[in-house]
Formats: structure tokens, sequence, C-alpha cells
């Protein structure tokens, strides 16, 4: 048979991001200096549409890093 991770639940993922809260710190940093570029430049500026991209970047890279964060931490639940 396999070994595999039957039944194995994630953490929570308040847990996750207390473990590296750097860098979900920077992540958030990037997301409101997006958010006031917006709010100053208005939506006719390209400004407003390019800050959308760091935005949905940011995002994305938040989802991996949690998903590494919950890998890792079952690997290590798998090493006791």
């Amino acid at each position: 048979m396999r070994s595999g991770r039957h039944g194995a639940a994630r953490p929570p993922i308040g847990v996750l991001v207390r473990q590296d809260r750097t860098d979900f710190m920077l992540f958030a940093l990037i997301i409101l200096v997006a958010l006031a570029v917006m709010a100053v430049s208005g939506w006719t500026s390209p400004a407003f549409w390019l800050s959308l991209l760091p935005i949905g970047a940011t995002l994305v890279l938040m989802i991996r890093r949690i998903d590494r964060l919950s890998r890792d931490e079952l690997r290590d639940e798998e090493l006791l």
C-alpha cells in the first residue's frame, strides 16, 4: 500500500500566517500602496488600472505561500 496523508487536516490559516508574519505584512503593504494609488489617481487614470496588477500578483503569492507553509507543516508532523 502507498503511504499518504489520508485524512490529514491542514492547519488553520491563522496559525500559518503567524509563523511567517513578516511575509504577510509585506504582502499587506503592497496591497495597501496599490489601493492608495487607486484612490488618489481615480478610475480614468492608467495608474489605477496598472495598480490592479500588483494586487492580483500579491494575492497569488499569498495563496502560494499559505500552501507552501501548510505542506511544510504537514511534512514536519509526518517526521514525528
